[in-house]
Order: C-alpha cells, then structure tokens, then sequence
C-alpha cells in the first residue's frame, strides 16, 4: 500500500522555501534511514487481496489479546476486507511462524474513513483483525510475542518503526526494515516522526517505544503517496478511540478459535500438484489425519497438517511453508508421497530435466536425505507422464513407485527406499488405454492386502483398479462412468484426511479452483461429496 499524505503541497512548499537541494539535505542533516535486519516474531508482512504473502503489500503486527488471535495494521490496508494472509517474522521468501488468514472484516474506529483517507487525512486509520488458529494454537501461541498496545501517550518518544516494504519494490532486500526516530505531536489528531526510506508497503508497520514492546502507532493516517526520499511519516494518535475499537475486537473474538480455512478457489487454482504422507507425527490407525503437500504453481511449497477431528468438513488444521515461491521448486513437475524409510514419510520427486529425488524423510522443517534415483535424462525427462507411491510388493510399507509413461506402458520399481529403482516390473505393455491416463493416485478403496490405483481418464471415467501386485492388475471399478464434470478435475490425491483408519479419501482440485473431499472410496463409488474450498 502507498504512503499518502493530505500535506503534499505543504511540504512542497516547505522545501522551496527552505531551498532544501535534491543532493539529500535531509541526509545530511542526520535524518535517520532504515536498514534491513533479521525481523521480530511479532511484526509481518500482510498481504491484502487474498493472495499468496509472497504478494505482501502492506505491514501489521500480533496485538497482545486476551485470546491471542488480534493483529493491528492500518485501516487503509484492511477495512472492510477478509481473508488477509499474514505471516509474523517474515524475512527472505520464508514464513518461520506459518501463514494466517483472516476471519470475518476488521474493527475500525467509529469515524473511519473520515477525512480523506485517499489523500492521507484520515484520523481514524487503524485496523484490527481476528485471524485463524494452526494446531490449536493462535498467531500470538505460535509466535511466542506480541506488542502491547498503548494510548494516550505522553509525547514525545524514542520509536522503532518496523515494516515491510511492499513485493513491487525490487530496490529493496526481501527483508524487514526499521528505523529509530522519535515521535511528536502532529497537529490534533496525528503523530510524525522523520525517517528516510520508508517505501510503499509499510503502510500498518508499527511504531514501537524503544525498550519495551508498546505500540503507538503505525504508518498511515496523514502520510502517504510521498517518496521513500521524503523524511515525513504518520500515525494517527492513538487515543481512546483506538482502545474501544481494540475492546471491540476483543469481545468479538474472545470465544473459541474457529476452525483452520483453507482460503479461497482463486488461491486454489494455483495448486499444481498434491500428495499425501504422515510429515508431523500422525500415523494409521492414530488420531491425527494424514497431511498434505501442495506445490504452487509459483514453486512455494506448503504441508497442511492433518487435523484430529472427525468432522471431515475440517481435515487440516493448519499450513506451514516448506519453500518459498521462485526456487528450486518451480521445476518440480511430479511428486508423490510414501513411506520410503523408519523415522517418518517422504516423497519423491520428478524435476524438469529428468532428475528423480527422493526425500527419505519430510517434516514442517523441510526436506531431508536426499537420494538420487536418477540423473537428469531424456527418458523420464519425455515420457514419464504419472507416479505414485503405494504398497505393491511383499513390503509392509507405502514404498513401491508406479510410473505410467507416455506410450501407455505401466512399470513397477519395489521398495525404491531400500533398492533405488533396481529392478523393473511391466505392469501393462505399451497401449492405447493407458495412453489416456490424466490422473493417478494411490489409496487403500477394497482393503486388501495391497494397494489399489485409482484412475482419471482423458473421456472423464474415473476407476479404481484393485490390489495391484508385482503379477499385475487384478480387475478395475469403475467408480465414475464417462462425464464432462470429471474432465475438470484437475489435480487428484487419496489419502487417510477425514478418518485415520486407512488411505481410502479423495481429494480433488477442480479447474475453477474448488476443493471437494471424497471420504470413505470404495468398489462401489464415491458416495460423498465435502467441499473444502468453494469456487
């Protein structure tokens, strides 16, 4: 969000007038400047449109809260808008406390906008806003800090002001930035303090008594729309309306976390590929759900924890970043999940140039033991079309790998986690049908001794063939006959989210970016259909 500011001209004047030269007389002066540092757990980057935080356009922070759940930014950043992503400590692409979304819209002072909140003079720009719990747990639990919040201060004050600048801004590191000032009096309703290098972005980025963690302010209210050259900066002046629109938010939110939401279709759309594993704890037959791995189509990477209710309304409890957008990740074009080693699951990848990965062991921390089951080449880099992981062999474990390449032929490779590829099993020959293979999972849907593959075909039928074993495949169901609905759906994964007892749930990602949940899969059809994420 720009900084914007109703007192443009007059500090235009005020600079012919001082004959301040465009050489830095400001700098010169002593005008302090920001710098880049590593960031506070309580203070992040916001991004505003329901977008990925890598989009971050504004700032804000965890306001200390009876329930933990408050985060305070700028009005002009957050009223009337819900589903804000929020990531506190955010530094380098890397979210370290997860990212929060917003429930419900914000709480503002009675007034707002008042002014011209447009140009800047708005006395009333503040914001509040509830955001989800993860795990159980809320942003202020999760963070382990909040600031407090003060009014009604004795001025002047020794502040840091911390933000964040805005994701447009390419000049600037992909970091938090402060800078110490002091803050005055501004006219009746405003405080200003001078710093240098304060860009779009910071807007909502809070200004903090040094020594302590009270928050008198934040960015915005007067000042906006000046250059990062211009050493003037805003806040209204936090007085007792502030606190009754805090009080508000309180009680509003001072009850029992909601349930995690897993955002938005237009978020959704950007799911490329998804699988399935135990990555933080669960385990068959436990209380915790399977978890998620998504890869966007920007190359961050997220794992969505199993949840331990039984309403499969809510099978994940909360989102944790593995990778941030524009790395490695970008050029991950398959992946599934099993179990490959003791110590937890781990996945397998298939990257553009025909390297396959596989990662023994995933956890919210990230990727570990890397093995390399094949160097970049053209045969996997060209004709590996689909993959999955599943039990297909005397192993007690998910870690036998299914490849369908793109002459319909269908391989076997046993317990890669052990053998690497080693031997391969020719499932099917090259054909026609298997040719037409759009999507392909794993999942436990008859409940016999080996795994079953289910199936999206290019006419739109969707199968389930069962207990596939190293002699082949032994029948196929077809669970959805040939319809145009299916040919939507977009992405495809099983596993154990609304119940633990065994891998037989479908989850879809549909073309318009809608999530739907098929618990409970069997032989004899989909049954029911939950939708995770509306369109």
């Amino acid at each position: 969000m720009s900084r914007i500011t109703a007192a443009r001209w007059g500090a235009a004047l005020l600079m012919v007038v001082g004959l301040v030269s465009a050489s830095g007389a400001a700098e010169a002066a002593g005008t302090p400047t920001t710098s880049p540092f590593g960031g506070m757990p309580a203070v992040g980057a916001l991004t505003t449109g329901g977008g990925p935080i890598s989009d971050h356009n504004c700032s804000a922070s965890i306001v200390d809260s009876p329930h933990g759940n408050l985060i305070m930014g700028a009005a002009h950043c957050m009223a009337g808008k819900s589903g804000m992503t929020f990531a506190p400590g955010y530094h380098d692409g890397v979210a370290p406390y997860g990212v929060w979304k917003t429930i419900g819209t914000s709480f503002v002072p009675d007034g707002w906008p008042g002014g011209d909140p447009s140009g800047g003079g708005s006395p009333y720009d503040v914001a509040f806003a509830m955001v989800e719990s993860h795990a159980g747990q809320s942003v202020q639990q999760t963070a382990g800090s909040a600031l407090h919040l003060r009014v009604n201060t004795t001025l002047p004050q020794p502040v840091t002001v911390v933000g964040y600048p805005g994701a447009t801004h390419t000049d600037y590191q992909k970091k938090p930035y402060k800078c110490d000032a002091t803050a005055s009096a501004y006219k009746q309703s405003w405080i200003t303090l001078q710093c240098l290098k304060i860009p779009g972005g910071f807007s909502g980025g809070p200004w903090i008594v040094r020594g302590t963690m009270d928050v008198i302010g934040v960015i915005g209210g007067y000042g906006q729309s000046l250059p990062d050259s211009d050493p003037n900066n805003y806040s209204i002046n936090f007085g007792n309306g502030v606190q009754v629109a805090y009080d508000r938010a309180v009680a509003a939110t001072n009850g029992p976390p909601p349930p995690y939401s897993m955002g938005t279709g237009a978020t959704w759309k950007h799911a490329d590929l998804i699988t399935s594993g135990y990555y933080t704890g669960g385990s068959a037959g436990g209380s915790r759900h399977m978890d998620m791995i998504v890869r966007w189509s920007d190359g961050e990477v997220t794992l969505y924890r199993g949840s331990t209710s039984n309403d499969g309304r809510h099978p994940f409890e909360s989102e944790m970043q593995l990778s941030a957008p524009g790395g490695l990740w970008t050029h991950a074009i398959l992946m599934t999940g099993g179990h490959f080693a003791d110590g937890g699951d781990g996945l397998v990848v298939r990257w553009s140039d025909g390297e396959l990965t596989l990662y023994k062991h995933v956890d919210q921390n990230g990727f570990h033991d890397e093995v390399q089951l094949a160097a970049p080449n053209d045969l996997w880099k060209n004709h590996s079309k689909l993959l999955t992981a599943g039990k297909y062999t005397s192993s007690t474990q998910r870690g036998d790998l299914v490849v369908v390449w793109s002459d319909g032929e269908v391989s076997l490779y046993g317990n890669i986690g052990a053998n690497g590829l080693g031997a391969e099993t020719q499932l099917a020959a090259p054909n026609d049908r298997w040719k037409g293979a759009v999507q392909l999972t794993a999942g436990e849907f008859t409940g016999n001794n080996t795994a079953d593959l289910a199936v999206r075909w290019g006419n739109g039928t969707f199968s389930v063939f069962p207990d596939v074993n190293t002699a082949g495949f032994n029948g196929e169901y077809s669970v959805a006959a040939p319809n145009t609905s299916w040919n939507n759906a977009t992405v495809v994964a099983a596993g154990a989210f609304a119940s633990n007892g065994r891998p037989n749930d479908i989850l879809i990602r549909w073309v318009d970016g809608e999530v739907s949940l098929y618990p409970s899969v069997d032989w004899s059809g989909l049954h029911q259909e939950i939708q995770l994420v509306a369109p």
